[in-house]
């Protein structure tokens, strides 16, 4: 993600520990899939996080001329760095609305969940373009609305009577819903072929608890929570609990997702 936030503290090592397998991975997976790499591509991730996509592209078996990732959070690129180690891929400090590279540097640039936290979202759309040689492709990913992420807008329901202000935090992710409205910013930004489809997947996790835990310990909730008594932060956790028991079964809890995936030419 390419919002700066500061001192993260230890959420980046939770998020890599329940989101990525979670459903990061799968939608790392398919986006690297879409991307069709070819031997000699040189591609960059924006708003990197912890490395999935990166990850991503170095298993995906074609060789590489470079694999770069750029987000704004250290804490982020030193777990991106941890358990990404045998990797040769370069980790950057960065903010996408002013990439730190020549033109016409990559063939290939993704950002999977990081647009929607750019203010200035025109200009990182046109920072993609610049650095996309002649050829290049972007592919770039932003969930669809709260209202389709069935268990998270249940979870964040039972928080907002009671928390507005976190429920809000919480669901900054699925703040971008429009997917007409990320293909006219490519569009509208120079890119040519481009192309809106739509990605469900069923993110597991071992428990409700669990998946409540990847957003009080592992997301930018956890900031928010930090300023709250331990125990009201465990009394939130444990209201929310009844809500969410539509999606428990006999393997653990099922959170559907959904996200937009655009894919651009230059």
């Amino acid at each position: 993600m390419s919002m700066d936030w500061g001192t993260a503290g230890d959420f980046p090592s939770v998020y890599e520990e329940l989101m990525v397998p979670a459903f990061f991975r799968f939608y790392a997976e398919d986006l690297i899939g879409r991307a069709a790499l070819r031997e000699g591509d040189r591609l960059l991730d924006v708003a990197c996080g912890t490395g999935v996509v990166l990850r991503a592209a170095a298993a995906a078996g074609v060789p590489l001329a470079r694999l770069t990732g750029l987000d704004m959070t250290p804490d982020m690129l030193a777990v991106a760095a941890r358990v990404g180690e045998g990797i040769d891929a370069e980790l950057l400090e960065g903010d996408a609305t002013a990439l730190p590279f020549a033109d016409d540097t990559f063939d290939v640039a993704t950002c999977q969940q990081g647009l929607q936290f750019v203010p200035a979202r025109e200009a990182a759309v046109a920072e993609l373009r610049r650095v996309l040689a002649p050829g290049g492709r972007a592919l770039v990913a932003c969930w669809t609305a709260l209202e389709d992420q069935a268990a998270h807008h249940a979870f964040f329901a039972a928080l907002a009577p009671d928390e507005p202000d976190l429920a809000g935090v919480g669901a900054a992710p699925f703040a971008f819903a429009d997917g007409a409205a990320l293909g006219a910013l490519f569009t509208d930004a120079g890119f040519a072929d481009v192309e809106v489809a739509r990605v469900e997947y069923v993110a597991r996790f071992a428990s409700a608890s669990e998946f409540i835990r990847s957003f009080t310990e592992g997301s930018p909730l956890a900031l928010a929570l930090a300023t709250l008594p331990a125990e009201r932060v465990a009394a939130l956790s444990e209201a929310a609990l009844p809500a969410l028991t539509p999606f428990e079964d006999d393997r653990g809890f099922a959170a559907p997702m959904a996200t937009h995936l655009a894919v651009a030419t230059v």
